[in-house]
């Protein structure tokens, strides 16, 4: 399967899944440093998407799935999680708009934004202990990988091993 739309439609389906299995766990981590509404916030951010995957035309394009997201986080997830997600999966729909099957250098494009994107909506920078510490060491591991002639399905595996 190329990275193209049916591609983001499940990356999103997948990512619902995954808060959905870990949603206790969040909440449990959120309550040592926070209100504790982590799991649950995002858990209900995630479960709103899913029922608009099911309305996107068969021509979506990555872009439009991740812009979907984006804008479904932010008007449903509360906190500074909806925002910093939102804002990441936005930026990053702009820079592979008008892509219909992702590349090594767009998925690099795609991470790269995204991590940006929560760096300019977060002011956070490396050594903050914030997310940017976990998206800084994806992003080089995807631009290595790009560089190194990988697929764009072995760029996403080194983006998500580091």
């Amino acid at each position: 399967m190329g990275l193209d739309g049916a591609w983001a439609i499940a990356w999103m389906r997948g990512s619902a899944a995954v808060v959905a299995e870990h949603r206790v766990e969040l909440i449990t981590l959120d309550r040592d440093i926070g209100d504790g509404d982590h799991g649950e916030n995002l858990d209900r951010g995630f479960s709103a998407i899913l029922p608009k995957l099911d309305e996107q035309p068969a021509d979506a394009t990555p872009a439009d799935i991740l812009k979907l997201a984006a804008t479904t986080l932010i008007s449903t997830v509360g906190g500074a999680s909806g925002p910093l997600y939102g804002t990441a999966l936005l930026k990053a729909s702009i820079a592979v708009a008008g892509q219909e099957d992702l590349d090594a250098d767009a998925v690099v494009a795609l991470l790269t934004a995204a991590r940006d994107g929560i760096v300019l909506r977060g002011k956070a920078e490396v050594g903050d202990k914030t997310m940017v510490d976990a998206w800084t060491p994806a992003v080089d591991a995807a631009s290595a990988a790009a560089a190194a002639g990988e697929s764009p399905a072995r760029v996403l595996a080194a983006a998500a091993d580091a």
